[in-house]
């Protein structure tokens, strides 16, 4: 199967990573749960003292090298695209968090932050969906969770998602344990555990299907 044209994985590309940033802002404002990498993030910068971004890059250069491993070859193009993904995204992120904290009034009630924090993930998910199908360059989160699909599931996309999701929830694990406490984990980050997978398959199939899971460049 031939590949979509630049442009069409460009666009989709960038209209992914906006998506995915919007999203990861909706459900850090709710306060009702992040995603899972988002929350083992949170967790270990607390317990570390510092910053999120710093853990973030951290956690993005050792999964940069797991996928590596998996896929048997090096490429700069990969690798500095993925870096350069991770500080792109941090800094919407950043942006979006700001806009909506100034202009956005958060929800008193519980159910309605549990809802927007679902609202957030499943925003995640569609542009997680996009992004990943252009297949130029990749959260490398996402990257692992395509590897796995690739390598060990035989294109069962819900699976190898939930087998990515091991790492996070370990280091979940081991930071409430250290600090007694729970730290970023709420009904949203059980519905990204529950749903993120299934989510993405069904964006795959159902939301611009045109759009094919291209090979890498």
């Amino acid at each position: 199967m031939e590949n979509n044209h630049i442009r069409t994985r460009l666009m989709f590309f960038l209209l992914g990573l906006v998506l995915v940033a919007f999203g990861n802002a909706l459900s850090i404002i709710s306060t009702a749960g992040n995603g899972l990498w988002t929350a083992a993030a949170l967790g270990m910068a607390q317990w570390s003292g510092v910053s999120i971004s710093f853990i973030l890059m951290m956690i993005a250069l050792i999964v940069i090298g797991i996928n590596l491993l998996l896929s048997g070859r090096f490429s700069w193009v990969t690798v500095s695209g993925e870096l350069l993904f991770v500080l792109l995204f941090s800094q919407l992120i950043h942006f979006f968090v700001t806009a909506l904290s100034k202009n956005f009034t958060v929800p008193v009630d519980l159910w309605l932050r549990i809802f927007l924090a679902i609202v957030g993930i499943t925003i995640v998910c569609l542009g997680t969906s996009f992004y990943q199908r252009a297949n130029l360059w990749m959260y490398p989160t996402d990257s692992l969770t395509t590897l796995l699909t690739r390598r060990f599931f035989h294109h069962h996309f819900a699976w190898a998602q939930l087998v990515a999701f091991v790492p996070p929830v370990i280091l979940i694990t081991a930071t409430t344990f250290h600090l007694h406490a729970v730290v970023g984990v709420q009904v949203g980050t059980l519905f990204s555990l529950a749903c993120n997978g299934s989510l993405i398959a069904f964006f795959n199939k159902r939301v611009f299907p045109f759009l094919r899971l291209n090979s890498p460049l």
